[in-house]
């Protein structure tokens, strides 16, 4: 049963990208929406919409602190398009039994597949070809690759993406090693992924690969310290969280030669406007588009859709974080 008419802000400017169906079916289920994508807190009008809104659909642009959670009284839910939370401060919204669910799984493969697509590029220079092509420069004796056949795959996480890039790599005989607190055991075993130290990873892995969430004890683990213990014909790569890479100390492994070369979808500032990595011939650089494929863009639309029509009937979300203030927040939606 629907409680009352909830009015839903539409933040996340991935929403409903390739298909309005999504949409639909949230004005079907009775909800009043503003569609505000694109805009955020600079603007008078989102905030004014912001305030008198039930629940937010957000994207990893607007960030959901303490502070803004404080101007929002009749928030009651935040519904994150795709799997990262780090935007959006749980305890904060817990406190205040504001509901927090998000997609998990629905870009997976689309990660994967990005992540694969950045350890392919920068092995074999693939931009540097390309460019040096367009510039009428045929260096086809001059540019060397670096094969990836039958080498060591380090993951920094072994969840569903990290999952996914495993699998991909079994198809180049790649030797996969991983570190992961939550091990996953059957996989590992399925697929003979052997578990490994984070040091030890890093020693021995010609290309590692970074698929875990940024909390505050992942955050700047990959700095100095932990660049020297790679192989300097090593790889990095990132389309998990910028900030999990201290990225002035990767510029300078970079530049030094301590490692051969990176390969990153996010920065720790977004866009990354000045950053010197822009200046280096080593590193193939995307703009935080690893999940945004068609495929996967719809998966994220038609998953938080559905799951706000769950909580408008009076449902758990199925990709609830904060369960413990399901009760409290059902009470608010009552009118």
């Amino acid at each position: 049963m629907i409680v009352s008419t909830l009015n839903v802000l539409i933040e996340s400017k991935p929403f409903c990208l390739f298909d309005d169906t999504p949409m639909k079916d949230l004005h079907a289920a009775g909800l009043h929406l503003t569609d505000m994508r694109g805009f955020g807190t600079d603007n008078s009008d989102f905030m004014k919409a912001l305030k008198a809104s039930d629940i937010i659909l957000s994207g990893n642009d607007l960030k959901i602190d303490d502070a803004l959670l404080e101007q929002c009284h009749r928030m009651k839910a935040v519904a994150k398009l795709g799997v990262g939370l780090d935007t959006i401060d749980i305890p904060a919204a817990t406190r205040r039994s504001i509901l927090v669910f998000h997609t998990p799984g629905a870009n997976t493969q689309a990660v994967a597949d990005h992540a694969f697509a950045l350890i392919l590029s920068v092995a074999r220079k693939i931009l540097f070809c390309d460019r040096s092509l367009r510039e009428n420069r045929w260096e086809h004796t001059k540019i060397t690759g670096f094969e990836i056949w039958q080498k060591t795959l380090g993951l920094i996480g072994l969840g569903a993406i990290g999952q996914g890039v495993a699998k991909r790599a079994k198809g180049f005989n790649m030797k996969v090693v991983a570190y992961d607190p939550y091990w996953p055991k059957a996989f590992a075993d399925e697929h003979t992924i052997e578990k490994m130290e984070m040091e030890e990873l890093l020693k021995i892995s010609d290309i590692v690969s970074i698929h875990s969430p940024l909390t505050p004890d992942n955050r700047g683990m990959i700095n100095a310290r932990t660049l020297s213990m790679m192989k300097s014909s090593a790889f990095l790569i990132n389309t998990a969280r910028g900030e999990i890479i201290k990225e002035a100390d990767l510029c300078q492994a970079l530049k030094e030669g301590k490692i051969a070369g990176a390969g990153l979808d996010v920065f720790e500032h977004e866009p990354p406007v000045g950053s010197p990595l822009l200046t280096l011939e080593n590193v193939v650089l995307t703009p935080h588009t690893a999940a945004f494929t068609q495929d996967a863009l719809k998966n994220m639309s038609v998953g938080i859709a559905a799951q706000i029509i769950e909580y408008t009937r009076g449902t758990l979300p199925r990709h609830t974080v904060n369960k413990e203030v399901w009760e409290k927040s059902f009470e608010r939606r009552k009118p």
